[in-house]
């Protein structure tokens, strides 16, 4: 440890060396200066702890030295040393700074003790100052940390009111947190979520916060997580997105104590740190609704599927029969309204393993208009303070879409327009045939161009990206999937079309599909009309599916087709059969829903066994994506439950004229 050095300033040179050996026999490292002149040359080349002045010199007086030495280091510490002390001249020392000062004569004893008095004080205000800066700098780095927190910190008063609050407040809620201060916790939490946080915010005016009250409550003492609703200042809020009212946070609060007696401690106010965790149970409500949507779309997908296989018995009963009479006979129109109704069934079926997206498309080439206008009659029954306006193109292009698929899309933009008019409004739906090049959309040529167009609210420009998105919605939480724009998005897409959106805030809004067109005038109403042509076969099919009654009114319309029919119930006794090889097999039918052995296993065996098979599948509950990876696997065609006998001999005379 170096030692304390003092310098000693006197024009008496026997006064210097005395003090300066006295002050040496205590251990300090002591230099001698005898006018004002030296002692500041000696000062601007080392710094000292203490200087000893005389005021009385001749030349430079030692009040003016001490202002020279101030200038050079303001923190020096100096003790004047006088021959005639008064009250005026000790007043102006300590004025210029002086810390203190000695009256010739005086004894070494007094002095010595006026020396270490003053080092020692000198070093307690060093040892202060470095304690208040290394304190700052604490402080300092202890509010960046708090204040670039991703979390809101805050304290809360014994009343349960603000004392504290981190940058994060305004950012994710926009309040500012000088705002904050001293206002209630609760004036932030969402109302149905206040008895979670009853402690904190279920203070009356006059109350306040107790140990004991603390000490029984579980958010303070297990140190708990509690999933709170913080609400939002209005500048954060946007009108068309109400989830943005308010952020779930995970509070963790913690009791701030202070000793109050030996035995217990008095509650001071609230520690808390809540973590933004929106994102999180935004992703969590999406998974529990997805797999509500996934349960209820298996529970829908096996009520169709039985569905469609009580109406193959019907439809295929129905067309055998009518397939005795004339088509002008009152029998056959009898018939041909059984069929009528099994078709409005299938579409029935066909919506629900839409729901459950485990259906394939079935397309005809249609007349828009004909969807349009049943559509709209269908919608307007049940809103009637909505006026539908229709302006539908008379020479409309024929376009090849799933019917079933083109009115959920519609209905779907329907219902949409309405929600946006709670008060009612306008409907306005439009057809016409345009024709593009690239630059206008996505893919140029003929398109069939379909708007739906309200007078509603309008949307936002912030969230018009957004509203194709699966289960976005700006719907109150329980009124709303956010599926109904996402489906209807997606089966454009699937029928590989276009969709746009236009909308202005309070204008409205317009949504455009565009279906590739085939240019052909069609009459509204389906195109196809069914032709009672019978294809005449020969040889044998074998059947497989694992529904009885589906064999057998599928045997009876092969065999009137003129096939034998040799029929198994499941893919693995269709492959101990095939494997026999004891008669010819000219057609396997394959259902695509069996136990043991599913339909595209059973396709693969059979096609190890014989290449060059031909496999007709049929499926009342397959995704499209299925049929077409069968269909690239080489299978020769496929046929939607529930089908009649004329379609089921469409299918084969195609398959057998072509293999």
């Amino acid at each position: 440890m170096s030692l304390e050095h003092i310098l000693v300033v006197d024009d008496e040179k026997r006064i210097v060396e005395n003090i300066t050996l006295c002050l040496k026999r205590e251990g300090f490292q002591a230099t001698g200066a005898y006018d004002g002149d030296e002692a500041l040359r000696i000062f601007k080349k080392q710094r000292f702890d203490l200087v000893l002045l005389d005021v009385s010199m001749p030349g430079m007086n030692g009040y003016e030295v001490m202002e020279h030495i101030f200038a050079i280091d303001k923190e020096a510490l100096i003790i004047i040393i006088t021959g005639y002390a008064s009250v005026e001249s000790a007043i102006k020392a300590l004025k210029i700074g002086a810390w203190d000062y000695l009256k010739k004569p005086f004894e070494y004893a007094d002095l010595v003790k006026t020396v270490k008095n003053a080092l020692s004080q000198k070093k307690l205000i060093a040892d202060k100052k470095a304690v208040s800066a290394r304190l700052e700098a604490s402080e300092k780095q202890y509010e960046y940390m708090v204040n670039n927190s991703p979390d809101l910190i805050f304290t809360l008063d014994q009343k349960g009111c603000f004392t504290f609050a981190n940058h994060q407040f305004e950012k994710v809620l926009g309040f500012a947190k000088n705002d904050l201060i001293g206002t209630g916790f609760e004036t932030i939490i969402h109302e149905e979520d206040l008895s979670k946080a009853s402690i904190l915010t279920g203070l009356k005016e006059n109350d306040q916060l107790s140990y004991d009250q603390l000490s029984n409550d579980q958010l303070l003492t297990d140190g708990q997580d509690i999933l709170l609703r913080f609400k939002k200042a209005e500048t954060k809020i946007s009108q068309y997105d109400p989830y943005e009212s308010f952020a779930f946070m995970e509070l963790k609060a913690t009791p701030m104590n202070m000793p109050a007696s030996d035995t217990r401690d008095e509650f001071i106010g609230v520690y808390a740190v809540a973590r933004d965790v929106t994102e999180r149970v935004t992703l969590e409500d999406q998974l529990r609704q997805a797999q509500k949507m996934d349960a209820i779309g298996t529970l829908a997908g096996g009520i169709a599927h039985d569905f469609n296989n009580i109406l193959m018995g019907i439809q295929g009963y129905a067309s055998l029969v009518k397939s005795e009479f004339e088509q002008g006979s009152n029998e056959y129109k009898r018939l041909a309204n059984i069929d009528a109704y099994v078709f409005s069934g299938a579409e029935m079926a066909r919506q629900l393993l839409g729901f459950a997206q485990k259906t394939s498309k079935e397309t005809s080439l249609i007349n828009l208009n004909y969807l349009l206008k049943i559509t709209a009659k269908l919608f307007g029954r049940t809103k009637k303070d909505i006026s539908i306006e229709q302006n539908l193109d008379k020479q409309l292009w024929g376009t090849l879409v799933d019917e079933g698929l083109i009115k959920q899309v519609l209905m779907n933009l329907f219902v949409n327009a309405r929600q946006a008019m709670p008060g009612g409004g306008k409907i306005l739906i439009k057809s016409e045939n345009v024709v593009v090049d690239e630059s206008g959309l996505e893919k140029s040529g003929a398109y069939v161009k379909v708007t739906v167009a309200d007078t509603g609210v309008g949307i936002d420009e912030e969230i018009i990206t957004r509203i194709f998105d699966p289960f976005f919605t700006t719907k109150e939480r329980g009124k709303g999937t956010g599926l109904g724009l996402a489906t209807a998005y997606g089966i454009i897409k699937s029928h590989k079309g276009i969709f746009k959106v236009k909308s202005k805030s309070g204008k409205g809004s317009a949504f455009m599909f565009f279906l590739q067109a085939s240019r052909t005038k069609v009459t509204p109403g389906k195109v196809s009309v069914e032709k009672e042509m019978i294809f005449n076969g020969k040889g044998m099919v074998l059947l497989v599916d694992d529904e009885k009654g589906v064999i057998e009114v599928c045997s009876e319309m092969l065999e009137h087709l003129g096939f034998q029919v040799k029929a198994v119930s499941n893919g693995v006794e269709a492959i101990e059969f095939l494997k026999i090889k004891n008669q010819k097999i000219d057609l396997v039918i394959l259902d695509m829903v069996m136990p043991l052995m599913n339909g595209e296993e059973t396709f693969e065996k059979i096609r190890a066994l014989d290449p060059e098979m031909r496999i007709l599948v049929s499926s009342g509950y397959s995704r499209e994506t299925e049929i077409e990876k069968m269909m690239k696997k080489g299978c020769n065609g496929f046929i939607s439950k529930p089908f009649d006998i004329v379609k089921l001999s469409e299918k084969l005379n195609t398959i057998f004229k072509t293999t």
